[in-house]
């Protein structure tokens, strides 16, 4: 599999259908207001260690887990083959990637949002489709056909603050945001580029190189608030 180092472009001629149609947030599988979800639920693209204990025991606490972390609060990836934690709590509902994390770290962007004592930086991930969220995906398939490429899936992004339950989105004019995502084991392929499409309200659709050289993983910036962002690969030139 071969990474692009740097490739960005704005697709004008999907502007218009964004302005009229921008992403879809809290009526697609969002969660707003209060949120609330266990502290020790994780998804990730790997399995950590399992302490269970024994076979029957660990079975059983494996189930009451389960029924618990319904909602990952957090997310964990094998990226240069080390494990990595998002540095974010939030709600990581993705079940198209399974690792997804912030990797900036929470104070910085605490500082830079100006987000108060009382509050702390929060995340929405979720899956989108083109029947939850038609504009933005076909402003998604567009750019992916501009590059020869094919979408492998998409989410949409809620970055903004959380105090006592009240979630606020970030500016989307503000500081860069690092995120990492795991490649689905099924698309992992030689010959072929990764990058990210994203699709801001406002009508702004643009392609993120991969920033990284991690052969099963997606690294790009973006910025705070809503988004959709889509994984999209297409033969290396």
């Amino acid at each position: 599999m071969i990474k692009n180092k740097s490739m960005k472009m704005l697709v004008a001629a999907m502007a218009l259908s964004l302005v009229m149609a921008p992403v879809v947030g809290a009526n697609a599988r969002s969660v707003s207001g209060n949120t609330s979800a266990p502290d020790n639920s994780v998804s990730g693209n790997t399995s950590a260690p399992d302490n269970s204990g024994d076979e029957e025991g660990g079975s059983e606490e494996r189930e009451r887990e389960e029924e618990v972390a319904e909602i990952p609060s957090t997310s964990m990836i094998k990226f240069n083959g080390e494990f990595r934690t998002s540095t974010l709590k939030g709600a990581y509902m993705s079940e198209t990637f399974q690792g997804t994390i912030v990797g900036t770290d929470k104070d910085v962007l605490a500082e830079a949002y100006g987000v108060g004592d009382s509050a702390q930086p929060y995340i929405k991930i979720y899956d989108i489709t083109e029947k939850n969220t038609p504009a933005a995906m076909e402003s998604i398939e567009a750019a992916a056909e501009a590059v020869g490429g094919s979408v492998i899936g998409a989410v949409n992004m809620e970055i903004g603050s959380l105090e006592e339950g009240k979630f606020t989105l970030f500016a989307q004019d503000g500081r860069k945001i690092t995120m990492i995502f795991s490649i689905p084991v099924n698309q992992v392929k030689d010959g072929y580029t990764y990058e990210m499409v994203s699709v801001r309200p406002g009508g702004t659709v643009e392609i993120l190189p991969d920033l990284d050289q991690d052969l099963n993983t997606v690294s790009f910036q973006t910025t705070g608030g809503l988004g959709a962002y889509a994984m999209i690969m297409h033969p290396a030139d």
